[in-house]
Formats: structure tokens, C-alpha cells, sequence
């Protein structure tokens, strides 16, 4: 690949869209191109286009995106939870196998924000019941995704995240609940190798500076 892959990963307040503006400034200095790509399993533009055709079709049968006593009794069904499962990981091996190694080919550096560990922690909250990365399509997504050049994972306290989270817009909030348990997995995968951990409580500076002595 010609290009660099750059992910970021970390819960909510982290700060990481702060440091990916200063990555493409970072890189926009070097005049290289730059495509920034968010990702989040279910929520992807494939899978968006496909709800959108679904509510067309079934009216009001089907629930609005976002939390709702409808759409929470629907996903309890075993085959619901495979179906939109199945679904996500297509279009994430649409995005990751071709969109983003189109761009690696061609020369691009891609920062991602959040990444693979970040959808996997998202499916483990969502459907805890299933084990994703059993499944034989995971390990094909896994296979078939591009290896990131570097990967940061930014770390801050969970009370700090709920402070900033409360500062800024979230259109689908987690619960309070849902927010610990999602800390509590990124620091379970904090003690992977795979990580340059990054303490994200100090300045946006003080973390570029940290960051920049990776970048590929």
C-alpha cells in the first residue's frame, strides 16, 4: 500500500476529532492527501440506505432511528439480531476491503476514526448475548480489513467523559450505564500491545505531540 492507514480509537470525550484536524494539518503540511473516514457498525451509509428503503416499504412499522421502546422489543427477536448483524459486517467488508484499500492503493493517508475494536466493543454492548468474534464473517472482515500503519487508543476517566459529553451534541447518547460498561472494555484492550495508549486528560497539545512522534 502507498498510502497510511491512521486509526483512532477511545470512548466518547476523548478527544479524538480535536486530534485528527490537527493529523490533517499535520499532513496537509506535507501535501499529501487526506481522507478522514468515521465508521460505526449499523450505521454505516449502506446499511442507512437499506433503512431507508425498509420504512418506505413498511411505513410506520418499523421504528425511527434511536432508542425506542418499539425498536428495543423488535431487536430482541434472536433473528433480528443475526439479520442486522450480518448486515453491518457486509457493508463495514465493503467499506474497510475496498473503499479504504482503494485509497491506501492510491496514495492517501486515511485517518479513521474509531476502527474495528471500536465496532467489535460496539456489538458486545449492543448484543451481549452474541459472540461477534466467533463468527465466520467477523473473521473474514478482520482478514480482509487493512492493517492500520499506527494505532492510538486515547484514553481519559469515565467521569471525564461524561463531563464533556455533556457539552457537546450526541444524537443517539449512551446511557449512563452503557457508558461504564464501555469503559470498561476499551481498558480491558488498553493492555494490548497493539495500542500506543495515549493519557487524554492532558492538553490537545501535549496529545498531538505524543501522536505526532508516531505518524507514519
Amino acid at each position: 500500500m502507498r498510502g497510511r492507514l491512521v486509526s483512532l480509537s477511545g470512548i466518547d470525550g476523548a478527544g479524538k476529532s480535536s486530534q485528527i484536524k490537527l493529523i490533517q494539518e499535520h499532513y496537509k503540511k506535507q501535501k499529501m492527501p487526506f481522507f478522514y473516514l468515521w465508521t460505526r457498525g449499523g450505521n454505516t451509509p449502506g446499511v442507512e440506505v437499506l433503512k431507508k428503503f425498509g420504512r418506505s416499504v413498511a411505513g410506520k412499522k418499523l421504528p425511527p432511528s434511536g432508542h425506542s421502546a418499539k425498536r428495543d422489543q423488535i431487536f430482541q427477536k434472536k433473528w433480528v439480531q443475526r439479520l442486522w448483524l450480518i448486515i453491518a459486517i457486509i457493508d463495514l467488508i465493503r467499506i474497510y476491503a475496498i473503499n479504504i484499500r482503494w485509497k491506501l492503493w492510491s496514495g492517501t493517508v486515511v485517518v479513521c476514526d474509531r476502527y474495528l475494536w471500536d465496532t467489535l466493543i460496539d456489538f458486545k454492548l449492543i448484543f451481549p448475548g452474541i459472540y461477534i468474534e466467533d463468527w465466520t464473517l467477523w473473521k473474514i472482515l478482520v482478514w480482509l480489513a487493512p492493517v492500520p500503519s499506527v494505532e492510538y487508543l486515547l484514553m481519559i476517566p469515565i467521569k471525564i467523559s461524561e463531563q464533556r459529553c455533556l457539552q457537546k451534541y450526541e444524537p443517539f447518547p449512551d446511557t449512563i450505564e452503557r457508558k461504564r460498561d464501555r469503559y470498561k472494555l476499551y481498558k480491558s484492550i488498553s493492555t494490548l500491545d497493539k495500542w500506543i495508549v495515549i493519557d487524554a486528560t492532558q492538553s490537545s497539545e501535549a496529545v498531538f505531540s505524543r501522536i505526532q512522534q508516531n505518524l507514519p
